[in-house]
């Protein structure tokens, strides 16, 4: 049997039978290598020694071609690749081999376009024809190829690998070219109908929200394609760093024909799970999976009630960490804290760190740097052994890249460089008399060189505060390093500028958040970041020092506040605002200039960053955002996805970042965007995360979408056609705008400005706005007047230019909301 399908100009062949994927560790020599860190929030490319090894033996080219059984059935869904992206923390080698068929009206050339980041090796009717390998370590690179085919049937066959660092972009795709229609066929040892129909029925699941706080967590789906009552097997991987193999959950669950959902779980029943799920149905000897994404957030466990005092907040906070903390070293420092002792969950997450130490992780340098405090505050808590196994770990360690080894540790953004630096001055300062395998030197060396490189360290952040601006995600990291130095630094100098630096940070998150959750534009971030955001780390920071916020299971940082004896300034009382009160925080981050704008309301904050290289493909960076309705804060923003896959690891991924940047300008409760998207992107649409569920209201009138939440409003305006999806995935949680150029404007507001949400809706349904098809929009804004907006030149209001700021200091000026009439 067979399944088969078209392939027009621009389609690609999507349907594969595959093996599983190999994996095996990879060695090279040890060796030392030089590369500077990332100033910035961009992606860099760093050569390891370990990739150059990896190009000299080129492998694929002795990679035989597979004549074997071939396990899996592959499906696409919405992605136009065969793609096996994932993360594996030490090198490795992966590959995979796959078989495809093609079916021609006549023989000949045919022209298609291979893509890839690693390597592929295609044979054609049993002989090579084509081999690419640009190993360009999630760099994509494409070549044009053209395959002889014969008349009739043609077999297909491709070996793919790569060198997996950290995270790895594995995936191959063969796009058509050619005029004539191709039929793509794959082998399948079941009914092609009954896959077609089952695989039509999970592409049709989508879960009603992205994060239930409460009630059951149920799955809808279109009943039509259900032939009878259909067994569903449900796998939660849970998103985090101390994730276990123990940690992922599975369930059964039954689709019923009558029925339009089941329920997946409850919320009272389940722990605190970010997850990506994947939904599987069988069909025969095929596992069909459907990835989604769901957070499962009991609110009642989530939100204690707040001691008066910091101090006991921190002892609540230990508490909820112990019993509710994801695996690892906050899990480790809560229980010591809290019990006095290592219980058998502070054994399983010692253990957990300590194996991911020794193994070289990427990431564990956020272990390594908080466990100096195991030979400082719980010293006498350690067990002879355990003493030995911190020695063997921390003298085995590489401690930078001027050390020689053969792992692929990340050490190039701001806060794993930091992290680095600071293990090795806290490690060498414990150990002076021992000698440091990797580099050879004492530890009195160590600690020299260590406290040169986190003084430098300090020196660039106080000079540009952070690279990765306002990041919900990696503050918490650097927060690690800073709560490190303050509890353990030798030094006094030391410990004041940890000092500087939590108070600038402390201020920093609560200028940037709303009821206590960090809401704001995010030099990296990731999907369940953005989706999930009262989980992300910054919201326990807030509702340790202020009471405001959320317990969150990620205790990164938490962990470390709530044993020290910091206390900060009340920032948040600073930004809190009476109702008819707005207030302007403009700032530069970064070495980069990266010029900040956020404006926020006792009803509404919403952030942009101006003009930060439009049109230029992006990373991770989320530009712009808005939080609306103070009893039920609710969300928006706008953005180009970077790749297909709803739930997908690329970065820039569908939710996370943009494929093409777009240029961004703000003013007040006012942020237009221009986007002219490169044609080389995978996705030719711009969308908007906008989630029904969390508005009391919304509608979509002409070309304005508006939505309401409590006393707070949003409008935002598209110059192209919209739509609400209304099927899949993303059912009620994205409208959709087709084309590569587009103007956009958001607009926030409030009863205390338009006396109702009616009158608001009327008021952005009057405005004058003239977009020219490419990079200049105006408009009239019936509360600050004539908005001009250039791409190529610059940003005007009332004919006067608004300058970027260029300062790091962070200025909250207050004024009086401008009412509209």
């Amino acid at each position: 049997m067979e399944l088969t399908y078209e392939i027009r100009k621009g389609d690609t062949i999507s349907r594969w039978n595959l093996t599983g994927m190999q994996r095996e560790p990879y060695r090279s020599p040890k060796k030392t290598f030089d590369a500077p860190v990332n100033m910035e929030e961009s992606y860099v490319q760093v050569v390891y020694p370990v990739r150059e090894a990896f190009w000299k033996e080129e492998r694929i080219k002795k990679a035989a071609r597979y004549d074997g059984e071939y396990e899996f059935l592959y499906f696409p869904f919405e992605n136009n690749r065969v793609d096996l992206s994932t993360f594996i923390h030490t090198p490795h080698y992966i590959s995979v081999n796959g078989k495809a068929g093609l079916r021609t009206q006549r023989g000949g050339r045919y022209p298609f376009r291979l893509c890839t980041c690693g390597g592929v090796k295609i044979w054609v009717n049993g002989k090579e024809q084509a081999l690419f390998a640009p190993y360009t370590r999630n760099i994509p690179g494409n070549t044009r190829i053209e395959l002889e085919l014969e008349e009739g049937d043609n077999e297909i066959k491709v070996y793919a690998d790569e060198l997996a660092e950290r995270d790895v972009f594995f995936y191959f795709e063969l796009r058509y070219e050619g005029d004539m229609p191709l039929t793509g066929t794959a082998e399948t040892k079941e009914d092609p109908e009954e896959i077609l129909r089952t695989e039509a029925f999970l592409r049709s699941c989508w879960f009603e929200k992205d994060m239930y706080t409460d009630g059951q967590v149920k799955l809808f789906y279109d009943r039509r394609f259900l032939k009878e009552d259909t067994p569903v097997f449900i796998t939660m991987r849970p998103f985090g760093t101390g994730m276990q193999p123990g940690d992922v959950e599975y369930v059964e669950r039954t689709a019923k024909k009558e029925a339009d959902c089941l329920v997946m779980t409850d919320t009272k029943e389940s722990p605190i799970r970010i997850s990506r799920v994947s939904v599987c149905c069988k069909v025969g000897q095929y596992m069909i999976p459907r990835n989604l994404f769901v957070g499962i957030i009991p609110k009642e466990r989530i939100s204690p009630a707040p001691a008066a005092s910091i101090g006991e907040r921190k002892k609540q906070a230990l508490q909820f960490l112990a019993e509710h903390g994801e695996p690892g070293f906050p899990k480790v420092i809560s229980i010591l804290e809290t019990c006095g002792c290592f219980t058998q969950e502070a054994e399983k997450s010692f253990d957990m760190a300590c194996r991911k130490i020794e193994a070289h992780e990427d990431c564990a340098d956020f272990s390594l740097t908080p466990f100096s405090l195991l030979k400082t505050r719980y010293s006498h808590l350690l067990s002879k052994e355990k003493e030995e196994r911190i020695r063997n770990m921390v003298l085995n360690f590489r401690y930078w890249i001027d050390e020689p080894g053969d792992d692929v540790m990340w050490y190039f953004s701001e806060n794993h460089a930091f992290l680095f630096h600071c293990s090795q001055y806290l490690w060498g300062w414990l150990y002076p008399d021992e000698v440091f395998a990797a580099s050879g030197r004492t530890g009195r060396e160590q600690y020299a060189i260590g406290k040169k490189r986190v003084e430098a360290w300090f020196a660039d952040f106080f000079a540009y505060g952070f690279a990765e601006w306002n990041s919900a995600t990696y503050i918490p990291i650097d927060l690690i390093g800073f709560f490190s130095l303050y509890l353990n630094a030798p030094d006094e100098t030391i410990k004041e500028m940890a000092k500087r630096a939590l108070d600038e940070t402390m201020k920093l998150i609560a200028w940037n958040s709303f009821k206590g959750v960090m809401n704001t534009t995010y030099g990296r971030t990731y999907e369940e970041n953005i989706k999930t955001r009262i989980q992300t780390e910054p919201s326990f920071v807030n509702w340790i020092s202020y009471g405001e916020g959320y317990a969150t299971c990620f205790g990164n940082a938490s962990s470390l506040y709530a044993v020290s004896d910091y206390e900060p300034e009340d920032y948040a009382g600073e930004c809190r605002m009476e109702e008819e009160e707005g207030a302007v925080l403009s700032y530069c981050q970064g070495i980069g200039q990266v010029s900040v704008d956020l404006y926020r309301t006792s009803q509404y904050l919403t952030a942009g960053v101006r003009q930060f290289k439009p049109f230029r493909h992006g990373h991770q960076q989320h530009l712009m955002h808005v939080v609306f309705g103070k009893e039920k804060p609710a969300v928006f923003y706008v953005n180009h996805p970077g790749e297909r896959l709803f739930s997908g690891e690329n970065r820039p991924s569908y939710w996370a970042g943009n494929g093409t940047m777009p240029w961004i300008e703000r003013y007040r409760n006012l942020t237009v965007m221009l986007f002219d998207t490169d044609q080389e992107e995978l996705v030719h649409w711009i969308h908007a995360y906008a989630p029904l569920y969390e508005y009391d209201e919304s509608s979509c009138e002409e070309n304005w979408f508006f939505a309401r939440s409590g006393d707070g409003y949003l409008g935002c305006w598209f110059s192209n056609p919209f739509a609400v999806t209304e099927k899949g995935a993303n059912t009620g949680k994205e409208l959709i705008s087709q084309g590569l150029t587009h103007g956009v404007v958001v607009k926030c507001g409030s009863k205390a400005e338009f006396g109702s949400y009616e009158a608001f809706r009327k008021a952005m349904g009057e405005t004058k706005i003239f977009w020219d098809g490419g990079r200049s929009l105006s408009l009239d804004d019936c509360q600050y007047g004539k908005i001009q907006a250039d791409g190529n030149d610059g940003f005007w209001v009332n004919g006067v230019r608004q300058e970027k700021e260029t300062k790091k200091e962070l200025i909250l000026t207050k004024e009086k909301l401008v009412s509209y009439s």
